[in-house]
């Protein structure tokens, strides 16, 4: 940001970092019987996108009396990765030198903050003078990928050096001066933030958005300026009534599978599945042209969302279909996302494509339409050249790079090809973004941060995208997995969102169904199934909770909430803390095998703790 009302300049762009420790003074013992000390910033410091002159302090009073003073009146703002945990350092030092915390703009002397309900952390405003805006925000949300991981999106030349545990456990004393060792580890922190900033902004200018799905929808938008008059913003009531329609991928386990020891698996994959369907499938758009009552059918030539009261069994070697969010009256007691059974009338708000899904699944009866919006929908020929076009870069510039030698263009080719890849995969969520956002406040109170979910923000009209896309995107998503799945039957044993785990016969099946048309095979065309993986054995327990290996290989483990070993890749399932004789449900895992970290918050910020892990039947659980 530069000055009030001005372009931003890169001179007024920076990164930034804090390194924390324990400080001398006691707060608690947690609930595990662990003392908990205050924490306290021993190195902090940013670097300047342009100059790339970097400023370090050993306080977080000096760092923000930095960060602060006013030099010239214009507008500053600082990356940070993982704003979350470095925030919960910013906003205590704010309240203790006279700030105050405002959900509206802020005035002089006040700070406000984006973080919504569920804890996720986008940005720290501060309004140091009338003049004079400071904003921090998380680059984690645009590039979500570790820092170590970083220079790999455009190639930048820069790696985060790795240390041993003790490096990063070391309490450090009150006035501490930092080492050689430790100046270099922390620079080279800000460098590769910055490397990685400024190859982005050569590419998308400095008015860069700060979210990967805020840029990816602009990059949409540029495509397509005339978009809002094809897709226009819901009323409330409107998005109120067809948001439970809005269903995400489907994770399911055959239960003829579960926790049983499987051989000679395959993994099948959609190229590009989402963006396959907003360029190849019929997508609605413009006002509703039809709002029926009770008892009156949808049209089901048009595009619909429709409550019916239901009642619904699976059919045997189908897979489920049903969310649970979509029952909105006379819910099944279940800790199931995807049901099997009503267990009697439910009332279930849906569209029309899984509709189809459903009745090729399940036992089902209508019992009553109570009401149903249609929309006209088409193939959007604006839609179908943005994906394609993005398609085509992204293996046009991967090849490129894949044959330069010169860094430069190579960084440059990178660039692109990522950046084609993130366009198509991304933008679409923007499309269901909720229109009605809670989020979180800090208060200072008795000497502590307490948050409070008490902001309720409504977007404009202005602001709104047009959920019936989304629901769409995901339905026809949903649609070719389960005519997959169900084709396979006994054959099918997992799926996540766009892939099938599947039996040698069902491997078999796969080709049969390519041979006669029913299916298509291919490496790269979109929408097409293909090959991702062999495996000789694995062992699936639940959704998103599964072991597989190739003999003489690390096997590949998929366990949500657990992470991959350290320095083991961006995407890595390396988890060497499970085997082939230990992964059962069940499982405890002790904090010092895991590698998992949780936070503890404590009145000067947060402090990281390790902790257990157990595979549970139905839900994750940590052990404190």
């Amino acid at each position: 940001m530069g000055a009030r009302g001005s372009a931003p300049q890169l001179g007024q762009m920076y990164v930034a970092d804090l390194e924390t420790c324990d400080s001398d003074e006691f707060y608690k013992v947690d609930g595990e019987g662990r003392e908990i000390y205050k924490q306290r910033v021993w190195l902090a410091g940013h670097r300047n996108l342009e100059t790339k002159k970097t400023e370090w302090f050993t306080s977080i009073d000096d760092f923000m009396k930095s960060v602060l003073s006013r030099g010239n009146n214009v507008n500053t703002e600082y990356a940070i990765h993982n704003l979350k945990f470095d925030g919960s350092f910013i906003i205590p030092w704010l309240f203790e030198n006279g700030y105050s915390v405002t959900h509206n703009k802020p005035d002089s002397k006040q700070f406000s903050v984006l973080i919504d309900e569920r804890n996720n952390w986008y940005s720290i405003t501060i309004q140091v003078t009338k003049k004079r805006r400071v904003t921090f925000w998380d680059s984690a949300k645009l590039f979500p990928i570790q820092l170590e991981y970083l220079h790999e999106i455009y190639g930048t030349p820069t790696k985060k050096i790795h240390e041993d545990d003790d490096f990063y456990n070391q309490k450090r004393p009150e006035g501490h001066i930092p080492t050689e060792q430790e100046l270099e580890y922390f620079f080279n922190d800000l460098i590769v933030l910055e490397e990685t900033l400024n190859e982005h902004i050569k590419l998308e200018g400095l008015r860069f958005k700060k979210t990967q799905a805020s840029q990816a929808f602009y990059a949409f938008e540029q495509s397509f300026p005339a978009w809002r008059l094809r897709f226009p913003a819901l009323d409330d009531e409107t998005d109120a009534l067809i948001r439970p329609a809005y269903w995400g991928g489907i994770a399911y386990v055959n239960p003829a599978y579960a926790g049983k020891d499987m051989y000679n698996v395959e993994v099948y994959d959609i190229n590009s599945s989402y963006p396959h369907k907003l360029a190849d499938y019929k997508m609605p758009y413009g006002h509703p042209i039809a709002k029926k009552g009770q008892g009156v059918q949808p049209d089901m030539s048009k595009f619909w969302v429709a409550e019916a009261l239901i009642s619904f069994e699976l059919k045997p070697d189908k897979l489920p279909c049903i969310a649970a969010k979509g029952v909105v009256e006379a819910r099944p007691i279940t800790e199931d996302f995807w049901l099997s059974d009503s267990e009697g009338v439910v009332r279930l708000v849906f569209s029309c494509i899984d509709y189809y899904s459903i009745r090729e699944s399940y036992d089902f009866e209508i019992i009553s339409w109570e009401w149903c919006i249609e929309w006209p929908w088409k193939v959007h020929k604006e839609l179908k050249k943005y994906i394609y076009k993005n398609n085509e870069e992204k293996v046009m510039y991967k090849k490129k790079a894949s044959e330069e030698v010169d860094p430069q263009l190579k960084r440059e080719y990178l660039a692109h090809s990522h950046r084609a890849k993130i366009n198509n995969n991304a933008f679409y969520g923007k499309f269901g973004e909720d229109v009605i956002k809670r989020g979180k406040t800090p208060y200072f109170e008795n000497g502590d941060i307490v948050y409070r979910v008490d902001r309720l923000d409504i977007l404009s009209m202005h602001k709104r995208k047009y959920l019936p896309v989304a629901i769409a995107t995901t339905a026809w998503g949903r649609r070719q997995l389960v005519q997959m799945a169900n084709m396979l039957g006994k054959e099918f044993i997992y799926c996540d969102t766009d892939s099938v785990h599947i039996t040698k016969a069902g491997a078999r099946l796969v080709q049969a169904m390519h041979k006669e048309g029913k299916i298509k095979i291919d490496k790269t065309e979109l929408g097409a199934w293909s090959l991702d993986g062999r495996f000789d054995r694995a062992r699936f327990l639940r959704p998103k909770c599964y072991y597989e290996e190739k003999y003489g290989e690390y096997p590949e483990v998929t366990l949500a909430g657990l992470p991959s070993d350290k320095h083991s890749g961006a995407r890595s399932k390396k988890r060497s803390c499970i085997t082939w004789e230990n992964f059962h449900i069940g499982l405890k895992l002790p904090p010092e095998v895991t590698g998992k970290l949780a936070s503890c918050r404590t009145p000067t910020g947060t402090k990281l703790v390790p902790v257990g892990f157990e595979i549970t039947e139905k839900l994750l659980h940590f052990l404190k």
